[in-house]
């Protein structure tokens, strides 16, 4: 026994233990070699050392490549400048002139329930025998429903139509039953926002059916196609959001017994008015869904409401009523924010604020330095996603508590950047871009984690 162990010894002073275990490779060549890229593929990414700025790896770190929504993280951090961490989006009502006013903040959280809070207020502070008329301020933002840039596939179904009437998400939920003799489907509309469907599904044993709108005919009419095997829910965007915002209002005032008749009237808030009920969320509490979860919805509102305060102070004036909150005045805050910060702007191009347009575009290279600033000088980490977190859920979880970052998909098309800690505990910031994968999406999220990997172990 005396002598295994003196051999044991030996072996251990002779061959250290690491030389015993296959050791991992880390080496980023040999990881993206080992992808079997096909030529039109380009794996784009840049490492900097956090406090020294000294740059640890890099490849094809000039390309202009799509960012998805890896951009939230810099269209949010240009808002958050612009609006301060204090901004809060508030819906509000205001008393002038013997009438009421109802100022929208363009608060992509406000719900039914905040509607119901707010008029409950409403009625405690305001004596409706003194009000005459009742007008909404729907300035706020532009009403234009999706930027310039994008595709009927880049938003319907998933994103309502953007603009100042906003409730519930814009969306409504309904619910398909399948008949006990499983040979008809019943539509549940328990909103009063109701839509028309053409049912072209079919009774099946599987799940896999489509919502299309023909946009040449009503707005309102859905067409279901392909199988359904049991009763469902579908989360449909509205089409009018003016309307499906007012009905909901509509309701919150008969829910309280608000006595007013008369139609909403459209007028923008006079100076001096009074505030006499309002509710709001924090734009902390918007990051949330925007960073973390990655809601374009939320990332094109704060945006324009964004654009529409640097427009105001930048002395810009309205033309004809239309709002300051506009897509192309957020686009203009965003470059003059980044422009002030000695960025490089050849390597960057948006059209909107969420990352949705296939034509955003920027260098892996930019969004490093871009980063690095923001980490260095706005606090970003207090916003971004840690690792198994979000949209990063069940992902680099050896990295939590070590890792801030935001992730980007679109099809075959994958990005991410962030600050990691390293093995050595150093901070280094990074950016990876891959584009024209041609491989599944579990595959496409698998490289990226394995260039994180490499990036730890630097």
């Amino acid at each position: 026994m005396l002598r295994k162990i003196i051999l044991y010894l030996c072996l251990f002073c002779f061959f250290p233990l690491q030389t015993l275990c296959a050791p991992f490779s880390y080496d980023f060549a040999k990881v993206i070699s080992e992808q079997d890229l096909d030529g039109a593929s380009t794996v784009s990414i840049y490492v900097k050392d956090l406090k020294t700025s000294k740059v640890l790896y890099s490849k094809n770190e000039n390309k202009h490549l799509n960012t998805a929504s890896s951009l939230k993280l810099f269209t949010f951090a240009s808002a958050l400048d612009t609006l301060g961490k204090d901004y809060k989006f508030e819906t509000a009502f205001y008393t002038h002139g013997g009438n009421l006013y109802l100022k929208l903040g363009a608060d992509p959280l406000l719900s039914r329930s905040d509607l119901y809070e707010l008029v409950s207020k409403l009625k405690k502070n305001v004596d409706f025998k003194d009000i005459k008329y009742i007008y909404i301020d729907d300035k706020i933002i532009s009403a234009n429903p999706y930027p310039d840039g994008w595709c009927i596939d880049d938003f319907w179904p998933a994103i309502a139509p953007i603009g100042p009437y906003i409730i519930d998400n814009n969306k409504v939920k309904v619910r398909l039953v399948i008949s006990s003799d499983r040979k008809s489907i019943n539509f549940v509309q328990n909103d009063k926002y109701r839509f028309s469907f053409i049912n072209q599904l079919q009774i099946s044993d599987e799940d896999d059916f489509d919502l299309v709108k023909n946009y040449s005919s009503m707005q309102n009419i859905i067409t279901l196609k392909g199988k359904i095997s049991q009763d469902s829910d579908v989360i449909i965007p509205v089409s009018d959001a003016k309307y499906f915002f007012i009905s909901r209002l509509e309701s919150a005032f008969g829910k309280y017994s608000i006595p007013y008749t008369d139609k909403f009237y459209f007028k923008e808030l006079p100076a001096g008015a009074k505030k006499v009920a309002c509710v709001y969320h924090t734009i902390e509490e918007v990051s949330e869904p925007i960073l973390k979860y990655s809601d374009n919805f939320s990332a094109e509102v704060l945006f324009r409401v964004a654009g529409s305060v640097y427009a105001k102070n930048k002395g810009m004036k309205s033309v004809n009523g239309m709002s300051l909150g506009t897509t192309k005045n957020a686009i203009e805050m965003f470059y003059s924010f980044y422009k002030n910060a000695n960025l490089d702007m050849r390597y960057i191009k948006i059209v909107d604020g969420s990352g949705v347009s296939r034509y955003n575009a920027a260098s892996t290279k930019w969004l490093v330095d871009a980063l690095l600033m923001l980490d260095k000088n706005k606090d970003i980490r207090e916003y971004m996603e840690g690792a198994d977190e979000g949209t990063l859920k069940k992902r680099l979880r050896y990295l939590k508590g070590d890792l801030w970052a935001k992730t980007g998909t679109h099809q075959g098309l994958s990005s991410l950047v962030g600050v990691l800690k390293t093995r050595n505990r150093d901070d280094v910031v990074f950016a990876i871009i891959i584009q024209c994968f041609t491989k599944s999406s579990k595959s496409l999220k698998a490289f990226e984690d394995d260039i994180v990997d490499c990036i730890f172990n630097l």
